[in-house]
Formats: structure tokens, C-alpha cells, sequence
């Protein structure tokens, strides 16, 4: 079963205007899938093949001067090296849109050499993985599976695929191919106790000390794994709200997966009726609250959605910013609203000169958004909001 991306449109206009498009993202989330889709005459060439890897690392330009037409080059994270050759040829056609499609896993290492070398040249794009929107427009039927198997394309186009096998065999080949080009871990079974620790803490303010004691390493080593995950696009750390840009960057963030399915994983949720009943039911919905807020809206954890926190713990989930409007964003995994847990009427006073809007995202039955009197309430798993 193939479902058509969001972004799709994107990645076509990028190819049209840019010399060179790079498509990020997490391993299995469709990179590869989508760009043959969009691109079935394009050369495909992947740097997981070892012949492939040798040849460009040996001879960059011997490499990229076999390419006349369109080509799509596979995972280009393990080769640097071919970016500096890549300018020059690039430089030599620079009107020809299109023809070099790029893909990687580990974006923010890839930025590093892409500054040095294509700035200018080079459009980024990002894919997460499935929203509930994606599968909404292809009818799928099973929908409440989705927040707990989430969102990799590969568990909703074979059906046969067991959800756990999924996940246990994601980890092991992250751990032993992708974590280890980062950073060295020498103990796989403490990072394993590191990954399922910091389940239990989605959604809340991250502690490297009160972690690193759990997981029994240091705080160093604990800080080296968090950027490892967020780097490699496993995790986000969301940033406090404050007008001033400088206090966002000390204050502690909080942490939400990527991916509300690999979170299910770690936290042993393999059913509706085990998510329905777990302790952190209200974590795992705000986390995915969180995610179809990013998939959906092309927002930038730290630039435009932030959390809101103050000194004597009052708490809104979510505040993004765009256009000079702030939108304040409850999470409520219940499918009634208590009013009285909202917070809205504690923090709005506080923000007399914007223009403000509440929401109240909730496991509500209505498949449009509803318009209350003080704030408006939807369910992201049904239907869509657009924050302009």
C-alpha cells in the first residue's frame, strides 16, 4: 500500500529552482521510497552498497562525473568528502535544477559540511514520519492503531509485520550502524536502559543528572547520548517560551520522540487497550500531540513551538508562534474536557498585548474542530488544524 507524503509538492518545487535537493529524516521513515516514486528515471545509487561507498570515497570526482542525467544519491552522511566535489560540479551547471536529489539520516552532522561546502546551491528538506493526516487521506480504516504503532511507513504497507519485531530490529541496526558513527558506546545494554529510561520522561523537563543516576553512567556520557539522539533525529528537545531568544537556549527543554510508535516500544504499549490503560497514557498523547503538530504544520522545535513553564510550576503543553499570534495548546488524553486543568485563564493575562488563541487538543469523537467559548478543541488524529 503505497501513501502519498505531504511533502511530496515540496521536494518537486525544490527540484525545479535548486541544483541540488537534500532529503533528511530518521531511518524507514520513506525517504528513499518517496523519491523513486517522484523520480522513477532518475539513477538511484545507495552508500549502503559497499562498492558504491569505496568507488565515491576513493575518487569523488571519478564518481560524479559518470551522471549526466538525474541522479538520486542514497544516505550521503558517510561520505563528507564527496560534498567539496559536488560544488564543483555543481558550480559548472549551476542552472541544471534537479539533477542532484540527495538523502541522509543524521541531518544536523550533514548541515556542518553542507554549510562549508553547497550554501547557496542546496535546498533542505526534512520528512518525518506518517502523520495521522497521511493516513486519514488514504482511508485507512484502523486509525487508533496509529497511536500506538506510529508512523513508519513500512508498518502500514505490510500488513504481515509484527509491530515489535519492527522496533526491536530498528533499535539494534540504529544502535550498531548509525549510533556508533556518532558517538562510542560501549556498553549496548546501558544505552538500552538509557533509551527505555528516558521513555518514562517524554513530556517532561529533562534532568541529565537525575537520568544519568537511573541509568547508572556519568552526566557526561548521558549529555553525549541525548545529542546523539537528537542529532540523529530519534528525539526533539522543545525549549521553554520566553520573549527574550537568550533565556530559551539555558533553560532546561523537554523531550518528546520522534516517533509516538518507537515511544509505545519502549514502553511496552503493543495494543490499543495497553495504551488505553497505561500509567503515562497522558504522556504518550501529548507526545503524539506534539509530533502531528510538526508533521502537519512544518514547525521548528525552538523557532516557532515552545512549552510554557513559570516558577511556580504552571504549565501550558505547547505555544507556537507565527505571524505575531500565539496559540496556547493543551494536550488532554480524556475524551472530556475538565476545565478546571486547563490554564489557560492563569497565563493569557500575562500576554495583554498579543493576539492569543487557546486550544485544547483532545480524544474527542467530532471530526471537525469545535469552537468553545474561551478556546477551541480538536482531535489531531481526526482531522487537521492549520496555524497559518
Amino acid at each position: 500500500m503505497w501513501i502519498d507524503r505531504e511533502i511530496s509538492s515540496k521536494i518537486i518545487n525544490s527540484t525545479k529552482s535548486r541544483p541540488v535537493t537534500l532529503l533528511t529524516g530518521v531511518r524507514q521513515c520513506g525517504k528513499s521510497s518517496l523519491l523513486k516514486k517522484l523520480y522513477p528515471n532518475a539513477e538511484y545509487h545507495t552508500f549502503d552498497n559497499f562498492l558504491s561507498f569505496e568507488a565515491a570515497k576513493e575518487n569523488p570526482a571519478s564518481f560524479l562525473k559518470q551522471f549526466s542525467g538525474q541522479v538520486i544519491l542514497d544516505e550521503v552522511q558517510y561520505l563528507p568528502e564527496l560534498f567539496k566535489e559536488l560544488k564543483i560540479r555543481v558550480d559548472q551547471e549551476r542552472e541544471n535544477y534537479g539533477k542532484w536529489i540527495l538523502t541522509g539520516s543524521q541531518h544536523f552532522e550533514l548541515m556542518e559540511n553542507i554549510s562549508e561546502t553547497l550554501a547557496g546551491r542546496i535546498n533542505i528538506i526534512h520528512l518525518e514520519t506518517l502523520s495521522a493526516h497521511e493516513l486519514r487521506n488514504k482511508n485507512v480504516i484502523l486509525l487508533k492503531e496509529y497511536l500506538w504503532k506510529g508512523g513508519y511507513p513500512e508498518l502500514w504497507s505490510n500488513k504481515k509485520l509484527e509491530v515489535s519485531s519492527f522496533f526491536e530490529s530498528y533499535i539494534k541496526t540504529y544502535i550498531e550502524r548509525d549510533l556508533r558513527s556518532i558517538i562510542e558506546v560501549r556498553n549496548l545494554s546501558d544505552f538500552q536502559r538509557f533509551l527505555r529510561t528516558i521513555a518514562t520522561r517524554a513530556g517532561q523537563l529533562v534532568n541529565y543528572k537525575n537520568i544519568a543516576n537511573d541509568v547508572g553512567v556519568s552526566d557526561m556520557t548521558i549529555r553525549s547520548w541525548f545529542h546523539a539522539l537528537e542529532v540523529s533525529g530519534i528525539i526533539y528537545l522543545l525549549a521553554p517560551y520566553y520573549a527574550n531568544i537568550n533565556k530559551r537556549l539555558v533553560k532546561s527543554p523537554k523531550i518528546y520522540f520522534a516517533d509516538h510508535g518507537l515511544l509505545c516500544h519502549l514502553l511496552g504499549v503493543e495494543n490499543s487497550n495497553e495504551w488505553e490503560s497505561h500509567i503515562y497514557k497522558g504522556a504518550l498523547w501529548e507526545n503524539f500531540v506534539f509530533m502531528e503538530l510538526i508533521k502537519t504544520n512544518s514547525l521548528v522545535p525552538g523557532k516557532d513551538i515552545f512549552f510554557y513553564r513559570d516558577q511556580n510550576g504552571v504549565e501550558i503543553d505547547f505555544i507556537i508562534e507565527k505571524k505575531g499570534k500565539l496559540t496556547f495548546i493543551e494536550a488532554k488524553a480524556n475524551e472530556k474536557i475538565d476545565k478546571n486543568k486547563l490554564n489557560f485563564k492563569k497565563v493569557f493575562p500575562l500576554f495583554n498585548n498579543i493576539d492569543i488563541e487557546g486550544i485544547v487538543a483532545i480524544r474527542t469523537t467530532n471530526e471537525y474542530t469545535l469552537e468553545l467559548k474561551n478556546f477551541k478543541v480538536f482531535n489531531p488524529l481526526k482531522t487537521l488544524y492549520d496555524f497559518g
